[in-house]
């Protein structure tokens, strides 16, 4: 027994350990730019929609309606604005409804914020055109940050005199300040301008590029204006537009509305600046324009436990564990088998206190009606012959008498004796009378074969 316990303690112990080591790892994070409601990921909403759903004045929601069942109900959605985000494309010349039912809501009063890295296949139809500046690569910022610990900023200039906020510049990581957007018609009104470091453009092969200087923001974490490049101020990230009743947003860097930004405060204060635009009613994001991802569908225990490491390596050592125990602990001890006393046998003591107890309250009676009683259910149960109806006597009783070897009239005369002790209501016998009729009673019930 102290071998087993020691043996249990020593897994329980190894797999905490193992648990702790697994645990202790450091985080993996995905910073794939997903939007998704319940995801903690550097670019998911989840925190996101936390912080809005308790700043937001009028309140936020998250749905999964489209937009085009929004805009359905005209009516309702006319009192909410709405925020649509993709890591892909929310309108495209591949998806025109999208549009116009864009238009639609913002024509019957809801300001409706897209979200979304490009607008190539729209750029016509909004007046808007890529800059050739722009230019982010994920992997590219990711080696030279492991590499050389060196980041590049560029700088965002919020400038919208009709806003409540006063002009300030955004020194913003390079990978979340978005694409410039190059603006073509005077009906979209600019908020949020971008202009670039002197040394954004670099080849990956060209190591002299590492020489140049390195961008310092200042002590408030925005960026030295000595070193902006003189672009247009129509170079753009955010920017309105009415249409109807309502004004049409336009915000090409996604990652400003996500888990990382809202926990940064330079790039915190900005994506509230954002989302004050939508602040005058209900808002209301939409994750109907999100691609659908493996990880939203209904999976099972097992495949959730091995889609999660920690929870793998310990599913790995239980059963590893159970196995071991197995094979220690299969082998069937025997134990000693203990002398069982040989049963008494007390019926024959049961009897006589039975027998004592009828003799003392002197009911002879009920004695040759008990027994009278054990004798018809055994015929009837034993041999198929029911001497309790009267009316087959005729058929039964021969059939008695040919199987006891009793005379036929004898045994008639038996039964019909019987028969009228059974109907009185208070029958009375004598102890001889009770003798002969046990005695009878006794010869039939073991006559029987």
């Amino acid at each position: 027994m102290k071998g087993r316990t020691g043996f249990i303690l020593f897994v329980v112990a190894f797999l905490l350990l193992i648990y702790w080591a697994e645990v202790s790892k450091p985080k993996i994070f995905n910073w794939r730019v997903t939007f998704l409601p319940h995801s903690g990921e550097p670019f998911g909403c989840q925190l996101f929609d936390e912080m809005m759903s308790k700043v937001m004045p009028n309140g936020y929601e998250v749905t999964s309606k489209d937009l085009n069942s929004l805009a359905l109900d005209s009516v309702a959605m006319s009192k909410r604005n709405i925020l649509v985000q993709s890591d892909d494309e929310v309108i495209s010349s591949y998806d025109i409804d999208r549009l116009d039912a864009i238009l639609k809501l913002v024509r019957l009063g809801s300001n409706v914020m897209v979200v979304q890295d490009n607008f190539r296949m729209v750029e016509d139809k909004l007046d808007i055109k890529r800059s050739d500046w722009s230019w982010r690569n994920f992997a590219g910022f990711a080696r030279d940050f492991r590499q050389n610990g060196r980041m590049y900023y560029d700088t965002l200039i919020w400038k919208f005199p009709p806003s409540e906020y006063p002009e300030r510049t955004y020194s913003i990581n390079q990978i979340l300040s978005g694409n410039a957007l190059f603006v073509t018609s005077d009906k979209w009104e600019r908020i949020i301008y971008k202009r670039f470091y002197d040394d954004y453009y670099y080849d990956d092969n060209d190591e002299s590029y590492y020489e140049e200087d390195v961008v310092h923001p200042d002590e408030d974490g925005n960026r030295q204006d000595e070193n902006l490049l003189d672009e247009e101020e129509d170079c753009v990230v955010f920017m309105r537009q009415k249409v109807g009743k309502g004004y049409l947003y336009i915000l090409s860097a996604p990652e400003l509305l996500t888990n990382y930004s809202i926990t940064h405060n330079n790039t915190a204060e900005l994506a509230l600046r954002i989302m004050n635009e939508l602040s005058d009613k209900p808002t209301l994001r939409t994750t109907a324009c999100l691609p659908k991802v493996k990880n939203e569908e209904t999976i099972s225990s097992l495949s959730y436990i091995s889609g999660q490491s920690p929870l793998l390596w310990a599913y790995r050592l239980s059963l590893l564990a159970i196995l071991l125990f197995f094979i220690f602990n299969a082998k069937r001890r025997q134990r000693i088998i203990p002398v069982m006393p040989e049963p008494v046998n007390h019926q024959l003591e049961f009897v006589k206190q039975i027998g004592t107890l009828y003799y003392q309250r002197g009911d002879n009676a009920d004695m040759v009606m008990k027994k009278f009683k054990f004798l018809k259910e055994r015929l009837r149960r034993e041999v198929q012959i029911d001497i309790s109806d009267p009316s087959a006597d005729e058929e039964s009783l021969p059939q008695l008498a040919s199987l006891t070897g009793y005379e036929l009239r004898h045994l008639k005369s038996v039964v019909s004796a019987l028969r009228v002790l059974e109907r009185q209501k208070e029958p009375y016998v004598t102890l001889d009378e009770m003798t002969k009729l046990l005695d009878d009673i006794n010869n039939i019930y073991n006559s029987i074969n």
